[in-house]
């Protein structure tokens, strides 16, 4: 199964380089740098071996390790689902690992560069070595797991650890032994962030946050550059709603539908045998208490939208744990011959086939095959630039697309791109600032806040992502040119406005179904060129 789950996910990957963190991730594995915060040292060491694969682009070779991290989570997912039946549960197990793994929320992360298939597979992993073992070694892999995942991505390593650490506890005995070998291996798990001093000592210009003293280290440990995305007053209900609908795409409506069958069941026809009851309830009570804590990772964010890929990305680590109470409840659907729901087991299991058949159809919208709008976006940006412009990103989608492009392939070495969204950054100074000193502009947060005026006057040609706040000087200090605009006045020519139509009919064409990204960009650029000169 996860051989065919792989191929089905490295066919609908990325060509390239996707929008969003990926160009931000790929680069950064490849000059051995550190991306954003928390700087994610455990992605990068298996990404960067992924990018040696002889086949595709440096970015779709990345993206392959999504694929490879989200269909291996087959593994740990029937290794449970088995352990709950003592290994009697296959037909059940392959329905809800195709629930689980063929949906939207899944197959967005199989097919991009994101570190939520690799944490989710260690934390899974996790997961099944605490319901499946017992003892030291259950205990010692089980921190390792922990620790590993921790430096991929630490808060949903947090979020998870209660429920992993309690289905350790109730699934065989727990003692000071057990806990020592745990907290170890999970340090030597979590010894791979010393990654970050080491790199940032050695090259800092593309160490994000710059950790090289115990200072910065927790600044970018605890991502405290992004604390004002916590806290806002959407915080509430509204989000709660978002958790459910997101939820829903990651297959965990139908999840809890069969684990309350599987519950029912258990408790009118208990089971047997003892190793495999201990298992069932070890999950029981752990999963609930995995998914509240991921869906708490969510709640009192203040950027919770429906579309945000990374929400997606947060929400399935938790779905997934429900996909053995699933397998569960398909199982049971076998066993319930004398009960009122016997004659519901045709229909249930119909109901079933169906949800693993929606999910799969509805992936289809995270689809990246052919789709090359990021790259050609930002390419698009640069046309007509002469050798030596400066050109200015707006925000993370272009940033870090251009992070990739500059960075890895080496394109348009001739143009300085600034990132507006960097600007700030200990890191991107370093990287800007002797430049910036040779054409006399001092480094300041009017270079961030007011592009336009911070650069009147340099001599080599600007040209800038215009945002909103640029919107009173369209026409009078700047002018159309593709799809950036330019510091100066004059017509626009007319080779540069076809590429822009071009470019926007791409971005809203066919192969932007599903790209919610490419959407957003079109909206944005129609909106700004809209606006009379």
């Amino acid at each position: 199964m996860v051989a065919v789950l792989f191929a089905a996910f490295v066919f609908g990957a990325a060509p390239s380089v996707d929008w969003l963190d990926g160009g931000s991730l790929t680069s950064s594995a490849w000059a051995l740098g550190i991306p954003h915060p928390p700087g994610e040292p455990g992605w990068l060491v298996p990404a960067r071996i992924a990018q040696l694969l002889p086949v595709g682009d440096i970015a779709f070779r990345t993206n392959v390790l999504s694929a490879l991290a989200m269909a291996a989570l087959a593994a740990p997912l029937l290794w449970i689902s088995r352990a709950l039946f003592g290994g009697r549960a296959d037909r059940a197990g392959l329905l809800a690992v195709g629930l689980g793994l063929l949906g939207y929320g899944a197959r967005m992360q199989a097919q991009r560069a994101e570190v939520y298939g690799l944490v989710a597979l260690l934390l899974l992993l996790g997961l099944a070595a605490a319901l499946c073992l017992t003892g030291r070694r259950s205990s010692a892999l089980v921190g390792l797991l922990l620790g590993l995942a921790a430096a991929v991505h630490p808060f949903l390593a947090a979020a998870a650890a209660p429920g992993m650490l309690l289905a350790r506890a109730l699934r065989s005995s727990f003692g000071p032994s057990d806990a020592l070998h745990g907290v170890g291996w999970g340090l030597a798990g979590f010894a791979v962030y010393s990654w970050l001093p080491l790199r940032a000592v050695a090259n800092p210009a593309r160490a994000w946050g710059v950790p090289d003293s115990p200072q910065r280290f927790v600044d970018v440990l605890l991502g405290r550059a992004f604390a004002r995305n916590f806290g806002g007053e959407e915080a509430t209900l509204a989000n709660a709603g978002v958790v459910f609908e997101l939820h829903a795409l990651s297959g965990m409506a139908a999840s809890v539908v069969f684990a309350a069958v599987a519950m029912f069941v258990l408790r009118s026809k208990p089971r047997a045998h003892d190793e495999a009851a201990r298992t069932r309830r070890a999950l029981a009570w752990a999963a609930p208490l995995w998914v509240l804590g991921n869906a708490l990772t969510i709640i009192p964010q203040n950027k919770v939208l429906p579309t945000n890929p990374d929400l997606l990305g947060y929400l399935l680590v938790g779905a997934l744990a429900l996909v053995p109470l699933l397998s569960l409840g398909i199982a049971l659907l076998d066993d319930i011959d004398g009960t009122p729901l016997a004659r519901m087991r045709t229909p249930l299991l119909w109901v079933a086939v169906v949800a693993v058949g929606l999910q799969a159809v509805d992936g289809l919208s995270a689809n990246r095959r052919d789709n090359q709008l990021a790259r050609d976006f930002a390419t698009a940006q640069t046309h007509g630039l002469p050798p030596g412009s400066l050109l200015m990103t707006s925000g993370n989608n272009t940033a870090f697309v251009w992070g990739y492009l500059q960075g890895v392939e080496r394109r348009r070495p001739d143009v300085l791109v600034l990132h507006r969204v960097l600007l700030g950054h200990e890191h991107e100074r370093l990287r800007l600032a002797p430049a910036l000193t040779e054409l006399g502009v001092p480094w300041s947060p009017a270079l961030r806040s007011e592009p336009a005026a911070a650069f009147a006057g340099v001599s080599p040609p600007v040209f800038i992502e215009a945002r909103d706040p640029e919107r009173a000087l369209l026409g009078s200090l700047l002018r159309r040119h593709g799809v950036v605009h330019q510091l100066g006045v004059g017509p626009e020519d007319a080779a540069l406005a076809s590429l822009r139509e071009t470019v926007l009919r791409d971005l809203e064409g066919p192969v932007a179904h599903g790209d919610e990204e490419a959407a957003l960009v079109a909206a944005m650029l129609r909106d700004l060129m809209a606006t009379p000169r």
